[in-house]
């Protein structure tokens, strides 16, 4: 018996394993500019709360890009009208000690924190698994995000991830008080908080893939969940670490 590997096919493997870490390992997706009082503009709906007052208050959403990510202890600082708002630090909890890529992360004051997870991706079915992980957390005193609202991703050591990252930084035209603040494009590694895929809009979708052009077109997360589903790149260096023994194996077996 021979045994074959080809290195080319391990090596671009490892190299498109190890990408997903090289940009933002989380960004920020999509967040509520709705006023209190307020409803999305144009008959808008959202496909979690659907026509509510407020638009189900203030929240934020985030989507994990690098698998395997621990954010315990990270913090989500946010601005307002030009001045810092507030802080929200993450526990110490085991669920968020370790992400799969593809996890839809929300912070909402009204929603309660739900810590149920079961990311199981099936290439028939992209949309089967439950990647959604709420957090509760009120910003401020106050409603947030509906004036020049920005928020900046920080690691437990204090270390700037992503942002900042809202109105008045990649959409210098801003948001109404009316409209969702959103990522119109697929996330990824290459999306960065200066991206000219943030928009603003009236398809809102809390917990779930953005939609935009009216309803018609909605984020693909498949890429980011089908890579939570292969080797890690340590994985991939252990293994290639390992070819010259086979090599030496094959040998001896000729």
């Amino acid at each position: 018996m021979s045994f074959k590997f080809h290195l080319p096919v391990a090596v671009s493997m490892m190299v498109l394993s190890a990408a997903v870490a090289l940009g933002a390992p989380m960004l920020l997706n999509e967040y509520n500019g709705v006023k209190d009082g307020g409803f999305i503009k144009d008959g808008g709906t959202d496909t979690y709360f659907g026509t509510v007052d407020g638009n189900g208050g203030d929240w934020m959403e985030f989507v994990i890009v690098q698998d395997n990510l621990d954010i315990r202890g990270w913090s989500f600082v946010t601005y307002q009208d030009g001045a810092y708002d507030g802080r929200i630090t993450l526990p110490s909890l085991d669920t968020l000690g370790s992400l799969r890529s593809g996890t839809v992360f929300t912070i909402a004051e009204l929603v309660a924190t739900d810590l149920s997870y079961s990311p199981v991706f099936d290439e028939g079915n992209p949309a089967a698994g439950d990647w959604w992980i709420n957090y509760q957390a009120a910003f401020s005193d106050g409603n947030s995000t509906h004036k020049d609202f920005q928020v900046t991703i920080l690691d437990a050591m204090d270390n700037v991830i992503f942002g900042p990252a809202g109105e008045g930084t990649s959409l210098s035209s801003g948001i109404g008080n009316d409209e969702v603040f959103k990522l119109e494009a697929d996330p990824s590694d290459l999306i960065t908080a200066l991206s000219p895929y943030y928009n603003d809009g009236t398809s809102s979708t809390f917990g779930s893939p953005n939609k935009w052009s009216k309803g018609t077109i909605t984020q693909d997360f498949s890429q980011l969940r089908r890579n939570a589903a292969v080797p890690e790149p340590a994985t991939l260096a252990y293994l290639l670490a390992g070819l010259p023994a086979l090599s030496v194996i094959r040998r001896r077996r000729k």
